[in-house]
């Protein structure tokens, strides 16, 4: 085969998909999502740990440690200022009955509760 032919096959054969060994590799995967048990009570944003903030739906790592950094500045007095936080505006709107500024922490994953199943009759009897 001619290098000309070969080098054609082998764009062929990359078009196709069939010859891509990196480029699978290359390309992101779908992000997946961790899903955080429902949560009740509030959470002192004030004096919460980056463990305790990780708890709220939509925080991890990264956005805890912001709101750390921030407070260590100045502690927050009011929602407005931890809105401020790049990114937070939102999720600040949305978690809002579970943050405080001040008061204890009593926020904890919610118990969930089964699910009932579908409601069963014990069986009919034959009259007598």
């Amino acid at each position: 085969m001619g290098s000309r032919m070969k080098r054609g096959a082998l764009g062929i054969a990359f078009a196709m998909g069939v010859l891509a060994p990196s480029v699978a590799h290359a390309m992101p995967g779908p992000r997946h999502k961790h899903i955080k048990p429902p949560v009740e009570g509030v959470l002192n944003l004030n004096r919460a740990s980056e463990a305790e903030l990780r708890l709220l739906p939509g925080i991890g790592k990264g956005r805890a440690a912001q709101i750390v950094a921030r407070r260590q500045a100045k502690p927050f007095a009011t929602f407005e200022d931890v809105a401020r936080i790049k990114g937070l505006r939102r999720l600040v709107s949305r978690l809002r009955p579970h943050l405080s500024l001040e008061g204890p922490t009593t926020l904890r994953p919610a118990a969930l509760i089964p699910k009932a199943g579908p409601m069963v009759s014990p069986p009919a009897t034959a009259p007598p």
